[in-house]
């Protein structure tokens, strides 16, 4: 453009200097706003981020839980300072255990349950699918959706609270157990057949920490 505008004054004087300089201050101002655009657009795509990360459950731990995260009231509300961190006791087999729970919004996501001493996380519950799931299955799928005849792994039967719950451990891992609920009129104790276990849910899911 400067170099347009150099040929041309050469040529047509004073005229053609004012036009030259109108177009550069055009131009100029075109880059600014192109540039301020880049911007605004920059800075939606950092509002219109979710300010709240997902937690992720994976064979290695749960968010910020992982097998060394002790099962303490003070340290579970550090790991999770942007949810609501409660502790409270539950009774089991006539004995008082306590448990916390963490939530957001006033829907509970995760339930932590303590070893026989108290010191150490045994097992953590997944109730909501505001946990995400790194091998993929979410809460409210079925059997079906998850195993086939060449993709399947053990399973139980539930007993004592979870009687009448199906528990197997997930895909090509080995310290997460899905649990299945469903309806079927055969003996507590036992697997139902495959073709009925096949629609049963996926109620929550079990992470033990490999130690």
């Amino acid at each position: 453009m400067l170099f347009l505008c150099s040929s041309l004054m050469g040529r047509e004087g004073k005229v053609m200097k004012g036009i030259c300089s109108l177009r550069i201050i055009l131009l100029i101002t075109v880059l600014m706003i192109m540039a301020g655009c880049d911007t605004d657009e920059q800075q939606k795509e950092k509002t219109t981020t979710p300010a709240e990360k997902k937690i992720i459950l994976s064979a290695a731990g749960i968010g910020p839980i992982n097998a060394s995260t002790p099962f303490n009231i003070h340290q579970i509300t550090l790991a999770f300072d942007d949810y609501s961190v409660t502790q409270y006791t539950k009774f089991q087999q006539g004995e008082q255990t306590p448990v916390i729970r963490v939530s957001q919004n006033g829907t509970p996501l995760i339930i932590i349950n303590p070893d026989t001493k108290g010191d150490n996380i045994f097992s953590v519950i997944v109730n909501s699918n505001k946990i995400g799931n790194a091998l993929g299955h979410e809460l409210k799928s079925t059997y079906q959706d998850i195993y086939n005849y060449e993709n399947r792994e053990p399973c139980m039967a539930g007993t004592e609270e979870l009687s009448g719950k199906v528990l197997c451990i997930a895909p090509k891992t080995a310290n997460i157990i899905y649990q299945f609920h469903g309806q079927w009129d055969g003996p507590d104790g036992e697997i139902p057949p495959t073709e009925i276990l096949s629609e049963w849910v996926l109620e929550s899911i079990i992470w033990k920490p490999q130690r």
